[in-house]
Parts: structure tokens; sequence; C-alpha cells
């Protein structure tokens, strides 16, 4: 198990906060807590494990950085158990059968967001499909499906970060570029019936294919388990 990551981590959280208040004793907090999750989730993917515990160091930095006079160990004690903590991933991740009792908030892509609320993969690939049909529809409608696409890719743990700005490129921004140059360049030529259908199709297709990549790809919080 990859365990540098943790440590690293956690050695910023306690050195910023122990040259506060010159406690040493902050940074092995941090550290134990830190190495704790990460050794209890040891069966999640490397890079899903650092990323939960890299999620996790930089909560308990802001927390300790808004409340300088606070206890690390009440922080920590906020957070809750880090093997509670470590359960609610692999459970959220599918490699758990369900989660401890009293499991509290995972951090994530943003602090204090219960797992369960997290979107299925499913919804993700669908709304960038139904922003295309419906936008064509009302414009201001597809838009906002684009933006709730959007929003629920990047807080998704189905796929890596660089999963997420591949799949937003094929699903949303190059569509909109697409549509963008149709009416820039075409649209003011009178485009016949024919081109204007055309245009349409390529926009489904690359919209279509996007989403089709994204559930291709889609893993359990990135295990690389195709479902």
């Amino acid at each position: 198990m990859n365990t540098k990551k943790s440590q690293s981590v956690g050695n910023s959280a306690g050195n910023n906060t122990g040259s506060n208040t010159g406690n040493s004793t902050r940074s092995e907090l941090v550290r134990d807590y830190l190495a704790t999750v990460e050794r209890e989730a040891s069966a999640l993917p490397a890079e899903r494990r650092q990323e939960l515990v890299a999620d996790l160091a930089e909560h308990i930095e802001i927390a300790l950085a808004e409340r300088p006079g606070g206890s690390d160990r009440e922080i920590l004690r906020e957070l809750g158990d880090p093997r509670t903590i470590a359960a609610t991933a692999l459970q959220e991740s599918g490699f758990g059968t369900g989660v401890l009792p009293g499991a509290g908030a995972v951090p994530g892509a943003g602090a204090g967001d219960a797992p369960g609320r997290r979107s299925p993969a499913w919804l993700v690939v669908l709304l960038p499909v139904l922003a295309f049909g419906l936008g064509y529809l009302w414009v201001p409608l597809g838009f906002a499906l684009k933006v709730a696409g959007a929003v629920v890719l990047f807080r998704s743990r189905h796929w890596t970060k660089s999963q997420k700005w591949t799949g937003f490129g094929l699903t949303a921004l190059a569509p909109s570029l697409m549509n963008v140059a149709w009416f820039l360049f075409s649209y003011p030529n009178d485009p016949s019936q024919a081109e204007y259908w055309t245009a349409i199709v390529a926009v489904a297709v690359v919209t279509v294919a996007g989403a089709g990549w994204l559930w291709r790809v889609r893993s359990d919080a990135n295990t690389g388990q195709r479902q």
C-alpha cells in the first residue's frame, strides 16, 4: 500500500497547525488518523485512496485554519472514526457490504457531502443527452441541463479527474462549440435543410459518443472494473 501520499499530506496538515501552537502531538494525531484511513481503505485503487486521504487532509487543514484556537482532537472527532470513513468509501465504491453505524460524511468535492447523495453514473451519462434533445426545443433548458450534467460529473466518484475533463469536453464543451460555430458561420448564410440536419446529426453523434465513452469507462469509484 502506498502510504507516502497520506504521510506527506498528514505532515502538511500537522505542520501547518503545529506552527501555530507548537504542539508536536497535533502532527502525530493527524498523521495517525490519515494513515488509519488509508490502511482501512487499502482495497481501493491507489488513485482513489490517495484522493480520499488528500480530501480529508484538506478538510482538516481548512477546519484548523478557521479555528486557530481549536483542538485537532475535536476536529478529528467531528470527522468521525477513520475506520467508518474508510468503510463508507469502500461501500460507495462497491467494495463494502454496508456502512458502519455512525458513519459520517466523507469530504469530497465539498466538505460534508453525504456519500449517499452522490449521483449515480447513469444520471451523469443521461443529462448531456437530454441537454442535446431538449435544448433544441428550448435553449435555456438545454443549457441548464448541461450545467447540471457538468456539476454531477465532477462530483462523481465513478471517473478519474482526467476522465471527467475528457467527458466534459466530449459531452458539453465540444457540442456547445459546434453550435456556436454553426450560428456564427453557417446560419447567416441561409443553409439548406440538408446542411441544417447534417449539423444536428454531427452534434448528436459527438454528444452520444461522449456519453457512451463515459459509460464504458465508468467504474465503482475508479476501481477500473466495468459495471
